[in-house]
């Protein structure tokens, strides 16, 4: 990302450069160094928003994952000792597990542990009110990097503003232009444009796929933990007939 803004944000500024400068004392910007030095501190948040976005990136790859969410293990297990319409071993193994499936079909047994008749409606409600928890946890995760999205562009229009009030600065009527101070806060503006809206733009596009991923995760730990508990509820009416 850091060698895309290079070379696109370098583009930019070397052609305010040329369009801006009235002399050939213009200092031009050979390296990255140069582009963030002249892109002034809203440049350096805007870096440090792509760091958190990569970091929060990296993250979501390595927790964002079927296994974690619904294992295979667990639901295995799980669906043992539904199959024999034990609540109480039920119980046990989802204490013994710390994912989100764990909780939400904890929660369920919990409403008709000791209880010689199964309440569906209960059972309905838990169910419910845990899934939802559990996917307004995952959902509240990916939140951050639209937050990203939304505030890279922000930062990058108030680096914008700085560069021009710079340019207007360097306006001097009364003894002439300064080429120099013009072009270089017109390079500020231009900068700081275009990293925030690069920026801006990989978290949209990155909360996009995450989205879809998230959407795809909540409906298989609902279809693992909906399987587990029909086999629960199935074998409690059967064995009560």
């Amino acid at each position: 990302m850091k060698a895309f803004i290079r070379v696109f944000g370098s583009g930019l500024i070397f052609s305010a450069l040329r369009a801006a400068a009235a002399g050939p004392q213009v200092q031009q910007m050979k390296s990255f160094h140069d582009i963030l030095q002249a892109g002034g501190w809203t440049m350096w948040v805007i870096i440090g928003l792509s760091a958190i976005g990569t970091f929060l990136v990296v993250f979501f790859l390595f927790t964002l994952r079927a296994n974690l969410l619904y294992p295979r293990g667990f639901i295995r297990e799980a669906e043992d000792a539904a199959t024999e319409g034990d609540a109480d071993a039920l119980a046990a193994v989802c204490e013994s597990n710390g994912s989100p499936a764990a909780r939400i079909i904890g929660a369920a047994i919990q409403q008709i542990s000791g209880a010689k008749q199964v309440d569906y409606l209960l059972i309905r409600d838990a169910v419910e009110d845990e899934g939802a928890r559990q996917a307004g946890t995952l959902w509240q995760r990916i939140q951050y990097l639209l937050d990203i999205a939304v505030v890279a562009p922000m930062v990058g229009l108030l680096g914008t503003v700085l560069g021009m009030l710079q340019s207007f600065a360097g306006l001097q009527v009364e003894v002439g232009v300064k080429p120099i101070a013009v072009s270089h806060g017109v390079a500020k503006a231009l900068i700081t444009t275009a990293g925030g809206l690069m920026v801006g733009i990989c978290a949209m596009i990155l909360y996009a796929v995450f989205r879809g991923r998230v959407n795809s995760l909540i409906g298989g730990l609902e279809g693992a933990c909906s399987r587990v508990l029909r086999q629960f509820v199935s074998r409690r009416m059967s064995s009560r007939d």
